[in-house]
């Protein structure tokens, strides 16, 4: 076939401004949307990162998948649409495409379109006997696919990568709703959560040795100088990341090497000289308090599978009304 469906779907009457600028003038602590990492650059930083020595969670899914593949296969629908949530690197992907029996539609969502359109066309390319849609949209806001083709069959939803640590818990309750909503009672979500573990281990994969994770930090900042007209210069913060062990989440942030102001639309954020823009977080759970997490928001457990050491999990679990 080697087509790609494109589809945009932004809500109109969104505006980020006033978030941005309500994050960022923040007095307890600035603030950023890690939303605004993936700009195509970003994505090409965040797939080096995944290569790195040093960050496990990639390695460590796949082994998963690898390992794993024909007792997952054994749980999941054949003839089913596969909806991507977070387009990614396209390694996992094909992976669950080959493990799942006879899919019909590839269904990738994500929020940078360069990023998003050539990995698509890539999966095209390699499975032709398969239809790709793919959808630019933010997945923090509602979006409504419900007429597309592969919406009318079995559906398996994959956020993989353990993205869903990125978000506060309560925001994690909501995306998990919204994804239940989105693929409709009686089907599947495979979903990677990057577990709890020694906090050595932890902070060596947000700090990495080739400073590739610093780069991709700052890179946010380039976004938000395109998106809103500001001039923020990299050289002027560092990178940080630490464990925070109080709240169970590796914290990245940006921290100003001096004081200066920047301005942002009718707006000016000023920094002073060791004040940090939190741009972050990466939370992680036991087995039992991530199961817990999506019973509460109306998911039926299914199975987990783990590596070999435990670093990381591949939980199924199954939607309902």
């Amino acid at each position: 076939m080697e087509y790609v469906n494109y589809i945009e779907c932004f809500s109109e009457d969104h505006d980020d401004t006033d978030e941005l600028i309500f994050g960022l003038r923040d007095e307890t602590q600035k603030r950023l949307n890690s939303k605004y990492f993936y700009d195509e650059n970003g994505s090409i930083l965040f797939d080096q990162i995944t290569k790195l020595d040093e960050y496990y969670p990639t390695k460590k899914e796949l082994e998963i998948l690898d390992i794993q593949r024909q007792e997952i296969g054994r749980l999941l629908p054949s003839n089913s649409a596969i909806l991507e949530f977070g387009s990614g690197s396209n390694l996992k992907i094909k992976k669950l495409l080959k493990i799942i029996d006879s899919p019909e539609e590839i269904i990738s969502i994500d929020i940078s379109k360069e990023f998003l359109l050539k990995n698509a066309n890539e999966l095209a390319h390699t499975f032709p006997e398969i239809k790709v849609t793919a959808i630019c949209a933010d997945l923090n806001q509602k979006i409504d696919i419900r007429e597309i083709e592969g919406m009318k069959i079995p559906k398996i939803g994959f956020f993989p990568g353990s993205t869903i640590g990125n978000f506060l818990p309560r925001d994690a309750k909501k995306l998990l709703k919204r994804f239940n909503d989105i693929l409709g009672s009686n089907n599947f979500l495979v979903i990677g959560v990057d577990l709890k573990k020694d906090i050595k281990i932890l902070e060596k994969a947000y700090n990495d040795s080739e400073g590739i994770t610093a780069e991709f930090n700052k890179n946010i900042l380039n976004r938000i100088n395109i998106k809103f007209g500001s001039k923020f210069k990299k050289n002027n913060f560092d990178h940080r990341a630490f464990f925070n062990s109080k709240e169970n989440r590796i914290e990245m942030h940006l921290v100003s090497k001096k004081h200066h102001c920047v301005d942002i639309l009718d707006n000016k954020v000023c920094l002073k000289t060791g004040e940090s823009i939190h741009t972050e977080n990466s939370y992680k759970y036991t087995i039992s308090s991530f199961k817990e997490l999506c019973e509460n928001v109306g998911y039926e457990f299914q199975k987990v599978f783990t590596d070999k050491q435990s670093f990381f999990g591949v939980f199924i679990l199954k939607t309902t009304d």
